[in-house]
């Protein structure tokens, strides 16, 4: 048997072979992927894989390789000595190698024929490491659809991150909105009442792709006050990511802005599947979030979305989880696996962890507000 690897930059390269290849509507076709290359996102570069067995095309993947630095990471003030140590120990620059896709979930970064050749992505990964000048510290298999054995896992020196949970919301039915309430138990009930008439003055208005790129400045700003509070900043997008994701996906992504005053407030968005449908990135301003609960108010508005449209599962992300669990949100696993070959990067990647672990994960997320 003979296997090799076909190894591309741009989507310009690919060839009809790469969506020929794919099912209908996958998640790496050339249109899909195009929504993160075409906004120019800053440090990332790209590789498309095509792996042939006797010249026969079996299997494709996607890569995304980030310069990952100190700047990433988003210390408190008390850990400034902590802070110090980090960005003393940490390399300028740490090629992180992506296999997938930074900004969405659940979205496996490959794609093989037959999934008993899934195997072949770790020989995948070996061949295009060879086609940088300076070779990843670290490599990240992102959102695997299936866990992967032990003993491959060990073979290729990869380990299971199983700190990285996603909250999920699950409909239990319920034919209407109220119905969700009239679930929920008494404290919490009373609880969601109340964020509901605090965010009542605040006003709605979805956006076309348009009138995103009309809003860039409000946007940008929006988003980077979340950004800014956020642990680790493994990847940021732009306006022109959002703008890309309505003329491509079209209305299976909505993106709403809230106002008060005729002021723009903050803005969320959705991207829908058939039969899932997901809260994607969002923006706020805090000082209003603090007076009107416009972050809570926006979990009840995808709970509500996904009620009214019949959907049976609301993916709501990785941060923020025990706001999440409050409205009946649970933990979901997601299949993610590293390699750090640099051992400075690693010492790094652990302080971080614990960092990130101790702000998040150990944070009271098995909660059941239902009666």
């Amino acid at each position: 048997m003979s296997i090799s690897y076909k190894i591309v930059n741009t989507l310009s390269e690919l060839n009809s072979d790469w969506d020929g290849f794919l099912p209908q509507h996958h998640h790496l076709l050339i249109k899909n992927l195009g929504i993160v290359e075409h906004a120019q996102l800053n440090n990332l570069q790209y590789r498309y894989v095509y792996a042939y067995k006797n010249n026969t095309l079996i299997g494709i993947a996607y890569f995304q390789l980030f310069n990952f630095n100190y700047t990433h990471i988003n210390f408190k003030q008390e850990n400034c000595l902590k802070s110090k140590f980090v960005q003393f120990i940490l390399p300028k620059n740490l090629p992180l190698l992506i296999c997938g896709n930074l900004f969405r979930i659940n979205q496996q970064g490959f794609y093989f024929a037959n999934v008993k050749n899934n195997d072949l992505i770790f020989d995948a990964i070996d061949a295009i490491k060879k086609s940088f000048p300076k070779k990843p510290c670290g490599i990240l298999l992102k959102d695997c659809i299936a866990p992967i054995t032990e003993s491959l896992l060990k073979k290729f020196k990869f380990n299971f991150f199983s700190s990285d949970v996603t909250m999920e919301f699950t409909n239990n039915n319920w034919q209407g909105f109220d119905d969700y309430l009239k679930a929920l138990t008494k404290k919490y009930r009373k609880r969601a009442v109340k964020i509901l008439d605090h965010f009542s003055p605040i006003t709605i208005r979805e956006l076309d792709a348009d009138e995103i790129i009309a809003n860039q400045k409000n946007i940008d700003l929006l988003y980077w006050n979340v950004v800014n509070k956020q642990t680790i900043k493994l990847g940021t997008i732009n306006t022109s990511y959002f703008y890309n994701l309505k003329t491509i996906l079209k209305d299976k992504f909505e993106f709403h802005a809230l106002y008060l005053d005729d002021k723009m407030v903050g803005f969320y968005t959705y991207i829908f599947y058939e039969k899932q449908m997901e809260t994607h990135y969002i923006g706020l301003d805090y000082a209003v979030n603090h007076t009107h609960n416009t972050y809570f108010g926006l979990l009840f508005l995808g709970a509500k979305k996904m009620i009214e449209k019949g959907f049976t599962t609301l993916e709501l992300g990785r941060t923020a989880k025990e706001a999440k669990a409050n409205i009946g949100a649970a933990p979901k696993q997601i299949y993610n696996y590293i390699s750090i070959k640099n051992r400075i990067a690693n010492m790094a990647l652990q302080l971080i962890l614990k960092r990130f672990n101790s702000e998040e994960n150990d944070k009271e997320i098995n909660r059941n507000p239902f009666k």
